[in-house]
């Protein structure tokens, strides 16, 4: 059972399989507006900035919800995910506004908020990810992916630096 997803946007090659693999999971179907996770495209040439949950540690989102109980919640069965209560929800959207990451969604058609849910612990985006800009495990697992790719950097700039 995953902790949390966590995400390297440097890695990030903007294919979208995410998106794909999410919504197949989810909606059974494959659209990316019904996706919980992101890509969005920006200016030329194209680059791409992932948005997904994070799993906050006080999640802003479930603060400001004003349903009681919170409609938005992090369910700590499956590891952090946050989880909505389709049937308590009042639509209102400020869980959007107040997500610090730009994370959670709108969908087009039940018009409720889409957030990431870790798919209930094994989240179906990070099996299709290629380049591995989407992980599980927790901070201690993103340090030292983070630290692996510094090491890479370092190296091929010597690398880089030798051939001249």
């Amino acid at each position: 059972m995953c902790t949390m997803l966590l995400l390297i946007p440097d890695r990030c090659t903007g294919c979208r399989m995410c998106e794909l693999a999410c919504t197949m999971a989810h909606e059974k179907l494959f659209n990316p507006n019904k996706s919980r996770i992101s890509i969005h495209f920006e200016g030329t040439p194209e680059l791409w900035n992932p948005s997904v949950c994070r799993s906050c540690g006080d999640p802003p989102c479930e603060k400001v919800c004003p349903t009681d109980p919170k409609a938005i919640y992090r369910d700590e069965k499956i590891g952090g995910g946050m989880l909505i209560r389709e049937d308590i929800c009042i639509k209102c959207g400020e869980c959007i506004e107040a997500c610090p990451f730009a994370a959670i969604f709108w969908h087009p058609e039940q018009k409720l908020p889409l957030v990431c849910d870790v798919c209930m612990g094994d989240p179906e985006c990070v099996k299709y990810c290629a380049p591995k800009a989407l992980l599980v495990g927790g901070k201690q697992k993103l340090a030292d992916e983070k630290k692996t790719d510094y090491g890479k950097d370092q190296i091929k700039k010597v690398e880089e630096g030798f051939k001249k």
